[in-house]
């Protein structure tokens, strides 16, 4: 039983150390608004994680593959969500007095950094990928043991999850945050809001081309 825990805490390292779209929007949001933004965005990641485990625990991930209007919803409406989130930066980059308004993020009031839209972002972008889903049906089962009880070992694999991940992400977000406190002129910090306006359309495009 340890080896399958220990195999299980291995995959879930490597597939939190491959950049994807969580990743590349924690590193965004983080780079933008500070770590403290980027780390919501984590938090925002490891729930839409735990309510998979939820769902294979109790089969309903099944039911759900099995369901394509109901995959389209989730995938068509984060790409839309994503996508209002790039137009909304782009917005705020023409808008009067944008430039009076770039300062290091750690220097701004934490409740004006937009907390609430890193946190759904995060949701969207993991909850829109279908592969992700299609990893927890086919990879998670088997780290169970059929002879035992199954909702247990769900419970331990999905601890085994945060624990490995969440650490991960708010590593990327450090760095990114971290590298962006040296972009204090305008230009460089109008270029950190264009590159993250591109990473929200990047993603939201993979969403809808790839699944």
């Amino acid at each position: 039983m340890y080896e399958k825990l220990f195999a299980f805490a291995l995959v879930e390292l490597v597939f939190s150390l491959a950049p994807g779209p969580a990743v590349f929007l924690v590193i965004s949001k983080s780079m933008r608004k500070g770590f403290w933004v980027g780390a919501v965005a984590a938090i925002g990641v490891i729930a839409v994680n735990i309510l998979y485990f939820l769902l294979s625990a109790f089969g309903v991930g099944a039911a759900l593959a099995a369901a394509p209007v109901a995959f389209a919803t989730l995938k068509y409406g984060g790409a839309a969500y994503l996508t209002w989130s790039a137009i909304g930066i782009a917005r705020e980059m023409h808008s009067a007095g944008y430039k009076d308004q770039i300062i290091v993020p750690e220097n701004k009031d934490i409740r004006g950094l937009g907390l609430t839209d890193a946190l759904f972002s995060a949701i969207a972008v993991q909850a829109s990928s279908i592969k992700t889903i299609i990893i927890f049906l086919s990879i998670i089962p088997q780290f169970i043991d059929p002879s035992q009880s199954a909702t247990p070992q769900f419970v331990v694999l999905c601890i085994i999850s945060i624990i490995v991940e969440l650490p991960v992400l708010l590593a990327y977000a450090f760095a990114a945050s971290s590298a962006a406190k040296r972009f204090q002129s305008i230009r460089l910090r109008m270029a950190l809001d264009g590159i993250s306006a591109l990473v929200l359309l990047g993603i939201a495009g993979a969403i809808v081309l790839r699944g």
